[in-house]
């Protein structure tokens, strides 16, 4: 059976989540014993993945959002057929896309599958930008949103591979920035930036806290300004590093002794943030805001969830996390939840269950 993956470009650097999403799941698929081939939307350098086939649709993969001549090249794919039986769309959500998919498969009808890899911001009406036979959603908080607007979609949590880290680099890390905290997400209101500068102000001196951020966003000058700002008010500035892109993220994420996100507004971002699920596969125990997608999987033991504006129980949270017990704890929630090849079980299942041959 062949299965078209619809996609961002499947290819190296690996930036976008959903992408990343699709590539768990192509290598956990070589795991398992089903008969499936997958074709991948990939460019001329390929995915890199065994076992599979590219198609050369992107000219590159650099940018998260593809342009327009980029997406025209997936449309004129979509209505053309190339054997596959069935068509599996990783991506947010949106009319413009959905608009395509409909049009598309007028022309093309194959069985179809929609993993919603983010929502859109609160308020917004997820329903009008979905066309499939199945929808798929990565928490069970976006399938009651859907509930509530009336759709039928089936949970299936994400995975991830684990980062790459090499020894020399953890201990580099170590070595420059001390016993630090984590937090690698976004600065914009919501992002948790600010919560976790707070709840550093209630940790030992001896700890320090590395940001890890991708400059991006019409808002992210008045955003890292703001930060610079609170920094300076709580006294932190020997206490903080501020980084922007860098290619030894494994070594970053491995070095840390817990990673700290109190998101709270995931808006276009995947509900379980992968980093996340990377540092857990590196022995790395999380704290996350209660109001967060990802608390669910709080066990007070490698996973921990607490109020995003309470500093102190955030900070006692990180201390409660950094044991050698939590980071064994935390590689086992990986292995027992968010590897490749449990994702690529999920998926076999519900395309048995639509009737498609596997």
């Amino acid at each position: 059976m062949s299965i078209l993956l619809v996609t961002k470009p499947m290819a190296p650097p690996w930036h976008d989540s959903s992408s990343q999403l699709a590539r768990a799941f192509a290598v956990g698929l070589q795991g398992l014993e089903k008969p499936l081939h997958l074709r991948l939307m990939s460019t001329q350098h390929g995915s890199d993945i065994s076992g599979v086939e590219d198609e050369v649709i992107y000219k590159g993969a650099g940018r998260f959002a593809p342009g327009i001549l980029q997406n025209l090249r997936v449309f004129k794919r979509l209505l053309t057929a190339k054997g596959e039986e069935l068509r599996h769309f990783f991506f947010a959500p949106n009319p413009r896309s959905a608009a395509a998919a409909r049009v598309a498969k007028r022309f093309i009808d194959r069985p179809s599958v929609h993993t919603l890899c983010s929502m859109p911001a609160q308020g917004r009406a997820v329903k009008p930008s979905l066309f499939a036979d199945r929808h798929l959603v990565l928490s069970e908080s976006a399938r009651i949103r859907l509930e509530r607007e009336g759709v039928e979609s089936h949970l299936v949590e994400p995975a991830v591979l684990p980062l790459s880290f090499s020894e020399v680099g953890r201990e580099r890390c170590r070595e420059r920035f001390g016993d630090y905290v984590l937090f690698a997400g976004d600065l914009r209101p919501g992002g948790g930036a600010l919560e976790a500068l707070s709840a550093l102000s209630h940790l030992p001196s001896t700890f320090k806290l590395v940001i890890a951020t991708r400059p991006k966003g019409a808002d992210y000058e008045r955003c890292l300004r703001q930060l610079e700002r609170r920094v300076e008010e709580l006294n932190l500035k020997q206490r903080v590093y501020l980084l922007g892109r860098i290619d030894w993220i494994g070594d970053l994420v491995a070095g840390a002794h817990v990673q700290i996100l109190p998101a709270t507004d995931l808006t276009a971002k995947m509900d379980y943030p992968l980093v996340l699920l990377e540092g857990l596969a590196a022995g790395v125990p999380a704290v996350v805001a209660q109001e967060s997608p990802f608390a669910v999987c709080s066990d007070e033991r490698s996973v921990f969830a607490c109020p995003s504006k309470d500093a102190q129980a955030l900070a006692r949270a990180c201390e409660a996390a950094i044991s050698d017990e939590a980071a064994t704890l935390a590689k086992d929630v990986y292995a027992s939840r968010f590897r490749p090849e449990r994702l690529a079980q999920d998926m076999v299942r519900h395309y048995e269950e639509m009737g498609v041959a596997v």
